[in-house]
């Protein structure tokens, strides 16, 4: 079997090598099968309902299911007139399909005082029932036997439960169940190895959980280990994808846990020692823009309140423009790349003294200082033409806000919708 992931030393081959078992069987991300080492695959008529029974009773393997669960599961929304019958003659089918796959002649499925239940002598092994099992196991362990028994539990995680039948009920309910088991034993084994000071053990794990699960803010704790290993440039790439991946596909600003990241990476960037010469360097642009200067939201923020304090000693005025792709009717939406084009527009527009950033998938935000109210609109009228003239084809319009940012008396004026 191949050892998917970069948890291999501890992936699902080794600890089925050490299970003793005839028959392994692996749910987690994929549904395979190995008879004494040897894959076995079923014709296209047993991929459907029988092949479901089948994934059913393997997963309650030890203590067998009532016939009226197993219905509910297999046909939930079907209108079914002799329900007997046709559980019936799906397990007949199912008991020849095993054999015709290349299992030994057996009965395999037992159905007695109501219960339906997995029934032969040859031994069986599945991945989800032996992590639920390690997990369960290692809670009454010693220290290190706790963290051995975790760290297979980790490595047999190999993605969703039944990924390809994920829109079943029933698979959506253990999904979730195994999901957070694993979960929670992540946070347990790399406890643990939080307290050895082994976070480069620790950083593999959450980078394997990261990646599958890349919405649920993992890269948290990625960067953590990153930082306390000292690898601060890898800890800011790892954070600047993450913003990129959740504006570009989730069309979100970076929650505040991860701006707090943030502001805790860029401390630790500071504290670095270096050259005042060195630090110049580093803090300098890289290639001079004669156009607005782009940065992170995260970054927009600080300059945002750093310039609210500059401007209540000067008196400037300060505008705040968010802008925003309108799309009309049934228009085929290319968002990503119209707001790249709409980012590019911004840029070459406005003055090197303006800041912008993006704020979702189809809105940025502008900060202009030094101007007055009148001018914003023209400002945003420059923006608009340019648009059209470069991209005269897009089906989107560009729709703008602006409100003035009066810091001295604390509040928000708002100018234009």
């Amino acid at each position: 079997m191949n050892n998917r992931g970069p948890f291999g030393r501890w992936g699902v081959s080794q600890v089925m090598e050490s299970s003793g078992a005839e028959l392994e069987v692996c749910m987690l991300g994929g549904f395979t099968i190995h008879y004494k080492g040897h894959p076995i695959s079923f014709s296209k008529g047993g991929r459907f309902k029988s092949i479901q029974l089948l994934q059913i009773l393997l997963i309650h393997m030890k203590a067998g299911i009532s016939k009226e669960e197993l219905f509910q599961h297999l046909y939930d929304w079907e209108v079914i007139t002799d329900r007997n019958n046709s559980l019936n003659s799906l397990i007949y089918r199912l008991k020849k399909q095993l054999v015709a796959a290349g299992l030994p002649k057996e009965d395999y499925i037992s159905l007695k005082n109501g219960i339906c239940s997995w029934c032969t002598e040859i031994t069986t092994w599945v991945d989800s029932i032996a992590m639920e099992e390690l997990i369960e196991k290692a809670r009454e362990g010693s220290h290190e036997e706790r963290e051995r028994l975790l760290k297979k539990a980790c490595g047999l995680y190999q993605g969703e439960f039944l990924p390809e039948n994920a829109n079943e009920m029933w698979v959506a309910v253990e999904n979730t169940r195994l999901k957070a088991l694993y979960e929670k034993g992540v946070l347990e084994l790399c406890g643990i190895w939080e307290k050895q000071g082994e976070y480069q053990q620790m950083l593999e794990l959450y980078t394997r959980i990261a990646e599958f699960y890349p919405y649920e803010e993992w890269q948290v704790y990625q960067i953590d280990c990153l930082l306390e290993m000292g690898q601060y440039d890898k800890a800011y790439e790892i954070y600047q994808k993450t913003v990129k991946t959740y504006s570009d596909e989730l069309g979100v600003p970076p929650s505040p846990r991860m701006v707090k990241q943030f502001q805790k990476m860029n401390g630790r960037l500071i504290n670095r020692e270096n050259s005042l010469l060195k630090v110049k360097e580093q803090l300098s642009e890289e290639a001079e823009s004669p156009g607005a200067y782009y940065c992170p939201y995260p970054s927009f923020i600080d300059t945002y309140r750093f310039v609210c304090r500059i401007l209540e000693r000067s008196g400037q005025s300060l505008f705040l423009m968010l802008c925003g792709l309108r799309y009309e009717g049934l228009s085929e939406k290319n968002e990503k790349e119209d707001m790249d084009r709409l980012l590019k527009v911004i840029e070459e527009t406005l003055r090197r003294g303006d800041v912008f950033t993006k704020y979702s998938s189809s809105q940025c935000l502008i900060l202009l200082s030094g101007t007055h109210s009148e001018d914003c609109e023209l400002i945003f009228g420059r923006i608009r033409r340019r648009f059209q003239i470069l991209y005269p084809h897009l089906s989107c319009r560009i729709e703008y806000e602006i409100v003035e940012i009066i810091e001295l008396a604390g509040k928000f004026k708002k100018l234009h919708f």
